[in-house]
């Protein structure tokens, strides 16, 4: 009853798919990370000969000075920067985790041997620039806001590579633990997904499928039994043992109607997600032509685990319902994050804003290396001249006229929509091939809600799952979150119709965040600025998303009254409330997407990275996609102009496990024998199309 039941280990991944380079809208044991290994590119001249240096623009940024190496002001942004008539000028649009990757490897070249060859300018749309929206920012009332909660998975090894480089980030003590989460459908609580792998079973630099030691049975408790027996299963057979499913729940208060003959229509999937090659261009085309509504008629599933765990997982995962959703995708967002090694979807929860605690540092270090950073820079067009590029703001910010930044490359880290939007007025770049499906790209709406209220008299404790064990939420409320501060939600809660194709992630941040626990308000804030804090993220909320903040505030208390069947929090409660809209702004993995998805060079001197790039290529989504094409677009770069002391190496996904790799030369074999002309069926529907007469399945 392996594989569907493992996709309610990705439902905490509520927060996943947003990109960040345009608002990633949406991200005390040690952390288990691979040694460092991105210690350069090894490019030099590789690949031929390094394109020529341009030399030094006429024009630039006005009244603009580029800090210098060491952290003060250049000179005049005007001038040649020193005199130097052979630097190279980088500029980078979007400064979500896509752009601050790129910068860092590619700045590497300013702190070695003293060249500080490399002008980089990041320019990014928001006005703090920091991390884009994915950074977040502080409300009027001095309370820091999100577009959404983050999470970091265990498998992010090469976003955890370059947290660790971030001079004053330590890691451990910027992530909480490994932390379980809930899954609800509409139907009402479906399951609990317990941490898969415990520290004492991970060995640091190990592989899918290699770990430490082994768990021993200490004692005869049923949760001592249950990870000794998970301990000797392969991914995904351990999920089953290990997940508290709440199969056939009568209780009140709801539950899922699953039973264990639905559980096991769930091995239909076995066939395709073994066809299926994550790293495979072949595969992705032959897959991402096809919705996933098909791949789950033919894996033969039954309705109602399609109803209560597979249709609440793609509303939270790729955002889209199943009819609007690849195949491809869906098969990878579930093999990332669930599949490809034991304990892959792990998630861990920045103990407070990620702004604050990662990109401020960040910034501190790339500015350091001479990287200028501009907020509220909202790019309009990319056009060619003799130098190579010049890239033109939008006056709109009052400057007056438009300023233009003259460069020898461009880096585009931006979302989907925004790169066609940019496309469509940029000749240089709509005449590369790379960009003539842009405008097919689409993106999905979403909506982040943080409700600041009343705290309840009574402090509801031992509560489990999170960083602290406390709350002031209502305590029907603290009781059904009980499990874990972390709750994942599938579409059409409470037949509420704003929320019919709408999935969301609740979160008790006053159990995950430092500055908003319990604790620490006893210890240091005034009884007037305490707040308890609730935060609702939407996916897919285009039926609200322009509503005012009122009635979204509003809805998000509904929608966490519909799915805990608790007594809806009076609006008179909320203390403040800040509403984050991001339209059509997050990758949509539609049907065909994939295809369009361009590879990280476009051009000459242009460039592109963001967790919806080079689909086909290494497996990764989200923060970790983003990471890895940026390091990847920053390789090319160094090849293309001679750069040899980038930091673009990048650290490779999890292998197959020996199981998995089994399964994929059987499904080879199979093809070949008998190529399907749609998507492999399981054996029973193969068996039901005979059967019926359809001689070609």
């Amino acid at each position: 009853m392996g594989k569907l039941l493992l996709l309610l280990r990705t439902f905490s991944l509520a927060t996943l798919s947003l990109p960040d380079s345009i608002a990633h809208a949406f991200t005390k044991s040690p952390i288990h990370t691979r040694a460092r290994i991105s210690r350069g590119c090894g490019v030099g001249r590789v690949g031929g000969p390094p394109l020529p240096r341009r030399r030094a623009p006429t024009t630039i940024l006005k009244e603009q000075t580029a800090p210098s190496a060491n952290g003060g002001n250049g000179s005049d942004a005007t001038n040649n920067h020193g005199g130097s008539s052979e630097k190279l000028r980088v500029v980078v649009i979007g400064g979500g985790w896509a752009g601050y990757s790129f910068c860092e490897s590619i700045s590497a070249n300013n702190v070695a041997g003293g060249e500080k060859n490399v002008e980089i300018v990041l320019l990014d749309a928001s006005k703090q620039a920091r991390g884009g929206l994915a950074g977040g920012f502080r409300s009027v009332n001095d309370r820091p806001v999100e577009a959404g909660i983050h999470g970091f998975w265990r498998e992010y090894r090469n976003t955890f590579d370059i947290m660790e480089g971030i001079e004053g980030v330590s890691v451990d003590e910027v992530l909480g633990d490994f932390s379980p989460s809930v899954l609800y459908s509409k139907n009402g609580k479906v399951a609990v997904a317990p941490v898969l792998l415990e520290d004492e079973e991970f060995e640091e630099g190990g592989n899918a499928g290699n770990f430490g030691r082994m768990p021993t049975m200490d004692d005869l408790s049923e949760r001592s039994i249950r990870r000794a027996v998970a301990a000797n299963l392969p991914p995904p057979l351990d999920l089953p043992v290990l997940a508290e499913l709440e199969i056939g729940s009568s209780k009140e208060g709801g539950g899922s109607k699953v039973n264990p003959i639905d559980l096991a229509s769930g091995l239909g999937l076995l066939g395709a997600w073994a066809d299926f090659e994550q790293e495979s261009r072949a595969s992705w085309e032959s897959y991402d032509t096809r919705p996933a509504s098909l791949l789950f008629e033919k894996a033969g599933i039954s309705d109602a685990l399609f109803e209560e765990f597979v249709s609440p997982l793609l509303h939270v995962l790729p955002m889209c319902p199943a009819y609007d959703c690849s195949a491809a995708a869906a098969l990878s967002c579930f093999h990332v994050f669930a599949l490809q090694s034991r304990g892959a979807f792990d998630v861990r929860w920045c103990r407070g804003s990620i702004g604050e605690r990662i990109f401020e540092p960040w910034q501190r270090q790339l500015e350091r290396r001479g990287v200028f950073v501009r907020g509220g820079s909202r790019v309009s067009s990319i056009e060619k001249n003799g130098r190579g590029f010049v890239v033109r703001l939008d006056s709109a910010g009052g400057d007056g006229d438009d300023a233009t930044i003259e460069c020898d490359a461009v880096l585009l880290a931006v979302g989907a929509t925004a790169a066609g939007r940019l496309a469509s007025s940029s000749p240089a770049l709509s005449s590369l091939d790379g960009t003539k499906d842009f405008d097919k790209l689409r993106g999905v709406t979403c909506v982040a809600v943080r409700l600041f209220l009343k705290p309840n008299p009574s402090v509801t404790s031992n509560l489990k799952g999170g960083l602290h064990g406390k709350t002031q939420l209502p305590p029907d409320v603290a009781k059904a979150m009980s499990d874990s501060p972390v709750t994942v939600c599938g579409a059409g809660m409470g037949g509420i119709d704003e929320l019919k194709e709408t999935g969301f992630c609740i979160y008790d941040l006053q159990r995950m965040h430092d500055e908003f626990s319990v604790d620490f308000y006893s210890e240091d804030i005034e009884e007037r600025d305490q707040v308890a804090v609730l935060e609702v993220d939407f996916y897919r909320a285009n039926a609200f998303v322009d509503l005012d903040d009122d009635q979204i505030s509003d809805l998000a208390l509904r929608a966490v009254s519909a799915t805990f069947r608790t007594a809806k929090i009076d609006s008179d409660e909320i203390v403040d409330a800040v509403v984050l809209r991001a339209r059509n702004a997050v990758s949509h993995f539609a049907p065909n997407s994939a295809l369009y998805s361009p590879s990280v060079k476009l051009g000459d001197g242009m460039y592109i990275c963001g967790d919806w790039i080079d689909r086909t290529g290494h497996a990764s989504w989200s923060t970790e996609k983003s990471v890895v094409t940026a390091r990847q677009a920053a390789s090319a770069l160094s090849r293309d102009f001679g750069l040899k002391d980038s930091q673009c190496e990048v650290i490779p996904a999890a292998k197959d496990s020996a199981q998995l790799a089994a399964l994929r030369q059987s499904a080879k074999l199979l093809r070949r024998l008998l190529p399907p002309k749609t998507l492999p069926p399981s054996p029973w529907v193969f068996a039901q199309q005979i059967l019926s007469g359809d001689k070609d399945p």
